[in-house]
Protein backbone atom coordinates (compact mmCIF):
# COMPACT_ATOMS: atom_id res chain seq x y z
CA UNK A 1 0.00 0.00 0.00
CA UNK A 2 2.78 2.34 1.38
CA UNK A 3 4.32 1.75 -2.50
CA UNK A 4 1.30 2.63 -4.15
CA UNK A 5 0.55 5.73 -2.26
CA UNK A 6 4.19 7.08 -3.00
CA UNK A 7 4.05 6.05 -6.79
CA UNK A 8 0.43 7.96 -6.94
CA UNK A 9 2.01 10.77 -5.29
CA UNK A 10 5.07 10.78 -7.49
CA UNK A 11 2.51 10.62 -10.39
CA UNK A 12 0.72 13.93 -9.01
CA UNK A 13 3.57 15.68 -8.72
CA UNK A 14 4.57 15.24 -12.06
CA UNK A 15 1.15 15.75 -13.74
CA UNK A 16 1.38 19.25 -11.06
CA UNK A 17 4.75 19.88 -12.87
CA UNK A 18 3.72 18.70 -16.14
CA UNK A 19 0.84 21.58 -16.17
CA UNK A 20 3.19 24.19 -15.14
CA UNK A 21 4.95 23.90 -18.37
CA UNK A 22 1.96 23.59 -20.89
CA UNK A 23 0.84 26.32 -18.70
CA UNK A 24 3.74 28.66 -18.91
CA UNK A 25 3.53 28.05 -22.82
CA UNK A 26 0.34 28.70 -23.97
CA UNK A 27 0.47 31.75 -21.48
CA UNK A 28 3.30 32.64 -23.80
CA UNK A 29 1.66 32.18 -26.98
CA UNK A 30 -1.85 33.87 -26.22
CA UNK A 31 -1.94 35.57 -23.15
CA UNK A 32 -5.59 35.84 -22.58
CA UNK A 33 -6.48 31.58 -22.99
CA UNK A 34 -7.85 30.56 -20.03
CA UNK A 35 -5.52 27.56 -18.31
CA UNK A 36 -6.53 27.58 -14.84
CA UNK A 37 -10.64 26.75 -14.63
CA UNK A 38 -11.90 27.51 -11.34
CA UNK A 39 -12.46 25.11 -8.44
CA UNK A 40 -15.76 23.22 -8.09
CA UNK A 41 -16.29 24.57 -4.98
CA UNK A 42 -14.99 27.52 -2.72
CA UNK A 43 -11.38 26.64 -1.51
CA UNK A 44 -10.86 27.49 2.37
CA UNK A 45 -8.52 30.01 2.97
CA UNK A 46 -6.22 28.05 5.14
CA UNK A 47 -6.14 25.79 2.10
CA UNK A 48 -4.63 28.69 -0.34
CA UNK A 49 -0.45 29.07 -0.97
CA UNK A 50 1.31 29.79 1.98
CA UNK A 51 4.55 30.14 1.65
CA UNK A 52 5.82 32.86 4.19
CA UNK A 53 9.08 34.26 4.52
CA UNK A 54 11.39 36.90 2.71
CA UNK A 55 11.01 37.81 -0.90
CA UNK A 56 13.27 39.80 -2.87
CA UNK A 57 11.19 42.98 -4.55
CA UNK A 58 12.58 44.19 -7.96
CA UNK A 59 11.79 45.66 -11.30
CA UNK A 60 13.28 44.08 -14.64
CA UNK A 61 15.98 46.87 -14.98
CA UNK A 62 17.74 45.56 -12.02
CA UNK A 63 17.77 42.13 -13.55
CA UNK A 64 20.75 42.30 -15.73
CA UNK A 65 21.30 38.43 -14.75
CA UNK A 66 17.51 37.03 -14.18
CA UNK A 67 15.65 35.99 -11.11
CA UNK A 68 18.66 33.55 -10.02
CA UNK A 69 21.09 36.84 -10.00
CA UNK A 70 19.11 38.27 -6.56
CA UNK A 71 18.20 34.80 -4.98
CA UNK A 72 20.37 33.96 -1.88
CA UNK A 73 20.08 32.03 0.99
CA UNK A 74 17.25 32.24 2.80
CA UNK A 75 14.68 34.12 -0.03
CA UNK A 76 11.56 32.38 -0.21
CA UNK A 77 10.35 34.51 -3.55
CA UNK A 78 10.30 37.49 -5.72
CA UNK A 79 7.78 39.95 -6.27
CA UNK A 80 8.20 41.59 -9.47
CA UNK A 81 6.40 44.74 -10.63
CA UNK A 82 3.93 45.10 -13.63
CA UNK A 83 3.05 48.27 -14.92
CA UNK A 84 -1.40 48.06 -15.81
CA UNK A 85 -0.36 49.45 -18.94
CA UNK A 86 2.04 47.00 -20.02
CA UNK A 87 -0.59 44.28 -19.19
CA UNK A 88 -3.39 45.73 -21.13
CA UNK A 89 -1.88 48.21 -23.69
CA UNK A 90 -5.37 48.33 -25.33
CA UNK A 91 -8.74 48.44 -23.95
CA UNK A 92 -9.58 44.75 -23.95
CA UNK A 93 -6.56 43.04 -24.83
CA UNK A 94 -3.90 41.47 -22.66
CA UNK A 95 -0.70 40.72 -22.57
CA UNK A 96 0.96 38.71 -20.15
CA UNK A 97 3.94 36.73 -21.31
CA UNK A 98 6.30 38.77 -19.43
CA UNK A 99 4.79 37.00 -16.37
CA UNK A 100 4.78 33.90 -18.01
CA UNK A 101 8.90 34.07 -18.25
CA UNK A 102 9.05 35.29 -14.70
CA UNK A 103 7.24 32.62 -13.17
CA UNK A 104 9.28 30.09 -14.85
CA UNK A 105 12.11 31.90 -13.63
CA UNK A 106 11.39 31.44 -10.69
CA UNK A 107 10.17 27.79 -11.10
CA UNK A 108 13.75 27.38 -12.05
CA UNK A 109 15.48 29.01 -9.14
CA UNK A 110 12.47 27.42 -7.32
CA UNK A 111 11.23 30.66 -5.45
CA UNK A 112 7.27 31.65 -5.75
CA UNK A 113 6.80 34.50 -7.79
CA UNK A 114 4.43 37.86 -6.31
CA UNK A 115 2.93 39.83 -9.28
CA UNK A 116 2.75 43.32 -8.11
CA UNK A 117 0.08 45.48 -10.60
CA UNK A 118 1.54 49.03 -10.65
CA UNK A 119 -1.78 51.65 -10.97
CA UNK A 120 0.26 54.19 -9.33
CA UNK A 121 4.04 55.72 -10.55
CA UNK A 122 6.40 57.69 -8.19
CA UNK A 123 8.17 59.42 -11.25
CA UNK A 124 7.30 60.63 -14.70
CA UNK A 125 6.07 57.14 -15.94
CA UNK A 126 1.92 56.52 -17.19
CA UNK A 127 0.93 53.18 -15.15
CA UNK A 128 -2.25 53.28 -16.56
CA UNK A 129 -3.13 52.14 -19.93
CA UNK A 130 -3.87 55.29 -22.88
CA UNK A 131 -7.58 54.69 -22.60
CA UNK A 132 -7.44 55.58 -18.95
CA UNK A 133 -4.92 58.31 -19.16
CA UNK A 134 -6.49 61.54 -20.42
CA UNK A 135 -9.62 61.31 -17.62
CA UNK A 136 -9.00 58.65 -15.49
CA UNK A 137 -5.27 59.23 -14.27
CA UNK A 138 -3.81 62.48 -12.48
CA UNK A 139 -0.69 63.94 -11.37
CA UNK A 140 0.06 63.13 -8.29
CA UNK A 141 2.68 64.83 -5.80
CA UNK A 142 5.26 62.54 -5.82
CA UNK A 143 5.79 63.30 -9.34
CA UNK A 144 4.26 60.47 -10.77
CA UNK A 145 0.72 59.75 -11.90
CA UNK A 146 -2.35 57.89 -9.68
CA UNK A 147 -5.12 56.08 -11.22
CA UNK A 148 -8.88 57.32 -9.86
CA UNK A 149 -9.19 53.70 -8.11
CA UNK A 150 -12.57 54.87 -6.97
CA UNK A 151 -14.33 55.81 -10.01
CA UNK A 152 -16.53 52.42 -11.24
CA UNK A 153 -15.16 52.58 -14.58
CA UNK A 154 -11.55 52.29 -12.97
CA UNK A 155 -12.32 49.54 -10.65
CA UNK A 156 -14.62 47.44 -12.95
CA UNK A 157 -11.62 47.77 -15.79
CA UNK A 158 -8.80 46.71 -13.10
CA UNK A 159 -10.86 43.68 -11.86
CA UNK A 160 -11.33 42.04 -15.43
CA UNK A 161 -7.44 42.34 -15.73
CA UNK A 162 -7.44 40.38 -12.55
CA UNK A 163 -10.08 38.01 -13.67
CA UNK A 164 -7.75 37.57 -16.91
CA UNK A 165 -4.71 37.27 -14.70
CA UNK A 166 -6.29 34.24 -12.10
CA UNK A 167 -7.78 32.43 -15.28
CA UNK A 168 -4.04 32.27 -16.23
CA UNK A 169 -1.91 31.49 -13.30
CA UNK A 170 -3.97 30.49 -10.51
CA UNK A 171 -3.08 27.16 -10.99
CA UNK A 172 0.25 27.33 -11.16
CA UNK A 173 1.70 26.65 -8.09
CA UNK A 174 4.63 29.06 -8.23
CA UNK A 175 2.32 31.68 -8.48
CA UNK A 176 1.83 33.16 -5.13
CA UNK A 177 -0.59 35.27 -5.83
CA UNK A 178 -0.83 39.51 -7.03
CA UNK A 179 -0.38 42.45 -5.01
CA UNK A 180 -1.89 46.29 -5.59
CA UNK A 181 -0.11 49.25 -4.54
CA UNK A 182 -0.73 51.16 -1.32
CA UNK A 183 -4.22 52.76 -0.85
CA UNK A 184 -2.73 56.41 -0.44
CA UNK A 185 -3.51 58.28 -3.75
CA UNK A 186 -0.87 60.71 -3.21
CA UNK A 187 -3.31 63.33 -4.13
CA UNK A 188 -3.86 67.22 -2.65
CA UNK A 189 -7.52 67.79 -1.56
CA UNK A 190 -8.81 70.08 -4.91
CA UNK A 191 -7.66 66.92 -6.77
CA UNK A 192 -9.55 64.56 -5.09
CA UNK A 193 -12.58 66.82 -4.85
CA UNK A 194 -12.80 66.97 -8.83
CA UNK A 195 -12.14 63.26 -9.23
CA UNK A 196 -15.29 62.33 -7.14
CA UNK A 197 -13.74 61.06 -4.21
CA UNK A 198 -15.05 60.24 -1.25
CA UNK A 199 -13.63 57.80 1.44
CA UNK A 200 -16.81 56.20 1.69
CA UNK A 201 -16.52 55.49 -2.09
CA UNK A 202 -12.86 54.83 -1.64
CA UNK A 203 -13.45 51.95 0.91
CA UNK A 204 -16.38 50.16 -0.70
CA UNK A 205 -14.08 50.24 -3.99
CA UNK A 206 -11.42 48.55 -2.17
CA UNK A 207 -13.15 45.82 -0.14
CA UNK A 208 -15.34 45.11 -3.95
CA UNK A 209 -11.96 45.13 -5.32
CA UNK A 210 -10.09 42.69 -2.62
CA UNK A 211 -13.07 40.66 -2.54
CA UNK A 212 -13.30 40.32 -6.27
CA UNK A 213 -9.36 39.70 -6.67
CA UNK A 214 -9.20 37.22 -4.16
CA UNK A 215 -12.07 35.15 -5.95
CA UNK A 216 -9.97 35.57 -9.65
CA UNK A 217 -7.12 33.88 -7.87
CA UNK A 218 -9.22 31.33 -5.20
CA UNK A 219 -5.68 29.04 -5.08
CA UNK A 220 -3.06 31.83 -4.44
CA UNK A 221 -3.05 35.48 -2.20
CA UNK A 222 -3.69 38.71 -2.50
CA UNK A 223 -1.38 41.30 -0.77
CA UNK A 224 -3.34 44.29 0.20
CA UNK A 225 -0.51 47.37 0.39
CA UNK A 226 -2.22 49.79 2.67
CA UNK A 227 -1.69 52.72 4.33
CA UNK A 228 -3.40 55.87 4.18
CA UNK A 229 -7.25 56.53 3.90
CA UNK A 230 -7.59 60.36 2.71
CA UNK A 231 -10.43 61.72 4.90
CA UNK A 232 -10.86 58.53 7.39
CA UNK A 233 -7.89 56.53 7.99
CA UNK A 234 -10.62 54.28 10.64
CA UNK A 235 -11.78 52.66 7.19
CA UNK A 236 -9.08 51.00 6.84
CA UNK A 237 -9.70 49.06 10.01
CA UNK A 238 -13.65 48.59 8.07
CA UNK A 239 -11.90 46.79 5.16
CA UNK A 240 -9.85 44.62 6.67
CA UNK A 241 -12.59 43.62 8.64
CA UNK A 242 -14.50 42.77 5.21
CA UNK A 243 -11.61 40.23 4.20
CA UNK A 244 -10.92 38.22 6.91
CA UNK A 245 -11.28 34.65 5.54
CA UNK A 246 -11.11 35.52 1.67
CA UNK A 247 -7.08 34.58 1.26
CA UNK A 248 -6.06 38.31 1.79
CA UNK A 249 -2.82 39.22 3.28
CA UNK A 250 -2.68 42.66 4.76
CA UNK A 251 0.54 44.74 4.91
CA UNK A 252 2.09 48.45 3.60
CA UNK A 253 4.64 49.53 2.05
CA UNK A 254 7.05 51.37 4.24
CA UNK A 255 9.23 49.33 8.16
CA UNK A 256 9.83 52.66 9.09
CA UNK A 257 9.56 52.14 13.01
CA UNK A 258 10.43 56.15 14.21
CA UNK A 259 7.84 57.62 11.60
CA UNK A 260 5.25 59.21 13.42
CA UNK A 261 2.70 58.98 11.29
CA UNK A 262 3.22 55.42 10.84
CA UNK A 263 3.16 54.51 14.53
CA UNK A 264 0.23 55.90 14.93
CA UNK A 265 -1.84 55.26 11.96
CA UNK A 266 -1.07 52.37 10.24
CA UNK A 267 1.17 50.57 12.89
CA UNK A 268 -1.43 49.54 15.50
CA UNK A 269 -3.63 47.55 12.46
CA UNK A 270 -1.05 45.07 12.63
CA UNK A 271 -1.48 44.19 16.53
CA UNK A 272 -5.27 44.41 16.04
CA UNK A 273 -5.76 41.96 12.92
CA UNK A 274 -2.75 39.35 14.05
CA UNK A 275 -4.31 36.16 13.84
CA UNK A 276 -7.40 37.24 11.89
CA UNK A 277 -5.37 38.45 8.67
CA UNK A 278 -2.14 37.25 7.32
CA UNK A 279 0.59 39.63 7.44
CA UNK A 280 2.91 41.48 5.70
CA UNK A 281 5.77 44.44 5.60
CA UNK A 282 8.35 45.93 3.17
CA UNK A 283 11.42 47.11 3.27
CA UNK A 284 11.45 50.21 0.73
CA UNK A 285 14.61 52.33 -0.57
CA UNK A 286 13.84 54.64 3.04
CA UNK A 287 14.37 51.45 5.23
CA UNK A 288 17.38 51.35 4.22
CA UNK A 289 18.55 54.82 5.52
CA UNK A 290 16.23 55.19 8.27
CA UNK A 291 17.24 56.95 11.31
CA UNK A 292 16.61 56.51 15.15
CA UNK A 293 14.58 59.42 15.51
CA UNK A 294 12.98 59.25 12.52
CA UNK A 295 15.02 61.99 11.18
CA UNK A 296 16.56 60.94 7.68
CA UNK A 297 18.38 64.17 7.64
CA UNK A 298 19.56 64.16 11.42
CA UNK A 299 22.77 62.67 13.57
CA UNK A 300 20.70 59.88 14.48
CA UNK A 301 22.69 56.63 13.34
CA UNK A 302 20.80 54.40 11.09
CA UNK A 303 18.58 51.33 12.12
CA UNK A 304 20.42 48.10 11.35
CA UNK A 305 19.13 45.92 9.06
CA UNK A 306 18.59 43.30 11.83
CA UNK A 307 17.06 45.90 13.54
CA UNK A 308 14.53 46.43 10.89
CA UNK A 309 13.92 42.80 10.74
CA UNK A 310 13.05 41.60 14.31
CA UNK A 311 11.02 44.52 14.28
CA UNK A 312 9.19 43.78 11.32
CA UNK A 313 8.95 40.10 13.20
CA UNK A 314 8.27 40.75 16.59
CA UNK A 315 6.20 44.24 16.45
CA UNK A 316 3.97 43.90 13.18
CA UNK A 317 3.77 39.87 13.19
CA UNK A 318 4.27 39.85 9.14
CA UNK A 319 4.13 36.56 7.83
CA UNK A 320 5.88 38.04 4.23
CA UNK A 321 8.48 40.07 4.29
CA UNK A 322 9.65 41.98 1.01
CA UNK A 323 12.72 43.79 0.43
CA UNK A 324 13.79 46.07 -1.98
CA UNK A 325 16.94 44.92 -4.12
CA UNK A 326 18.85 48.03 -3.08
CA UNK A 327 22.31 47.88 -4.49
CA UNK A 328 24.07 51.65 -3.64
CA UNK A 329 24.36 53.02 -0.22
CA UNK A 330 22.65 56.43 -0.46
CA UNK A 331 24.18 57.92 1.70
CA UNK A 332 27.19 56.02 1.29
CA UNK A 333 27.53 55.19 5.15
CA UNK A 334 23.69 53.97 4.96
CA UNK A 335 22.77 50.23 3.94
CA UNK A 336 22.37 48.01 0.72
CA UNK A 337 21.54 44.58 -0.33
CA UNK A 338 24.42 43.01 1.18
CA UNK A 339 23.23 44.43 4.45
CA UNK A 340 19.96 42.77 3.86
CA UNK A 341 20.91 39.67 2.65
CA UNK A 342 22.93 38.40 5.47
CA UNK A 343 19.75 39.03 7.89
CA UNK A 344 17.88 36.73 5.68
CA UNK A 345 20.50 34.24 5.32
CA UNK A 346 20.40 34.82 9.49
CA UNK A 347 16.49 34.50 9.77
CA UNK A 348 15.25 32.19 6.85
CA UNK A 349 11.92 31.10 9.05
CA UNK A 350 10.26 33.71 10.96
CA UNK A 351 9.64 32.83 14.70
CA UNK A 352 7.18 34.72 16.31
Amino acid sequence: MGLIIRALTASAIGLCCEWSVVATALAAEDPVASSCPAPAKPIPEQQRKFHPGHYVSVGRAELPNGIAGVVSKGVTGVQMRYRWAELEPAEGQYQFAAIARDLQAARSAGVQLVVLVEDKSFKDDQPTPEYLQSKYTLRNHNGGYTALRWDPLVSDRLQQLVAKLGAQFDCDPNFEGLAFQETSPSLDEDALDASGYTPEKYRDTLISLLRSASASVPRSRVFWYMNFLPRNQRYIGDIAREVIGTGVVMGGPDILPDNRALSKRVYPYYDEFRGRLKLFNSMQHNSFRHRHGGNDSGSGGYWSMEELFLFARDKLHVDYLFWDYHTERRPPDSHDWSDASEVIARYPVFSH
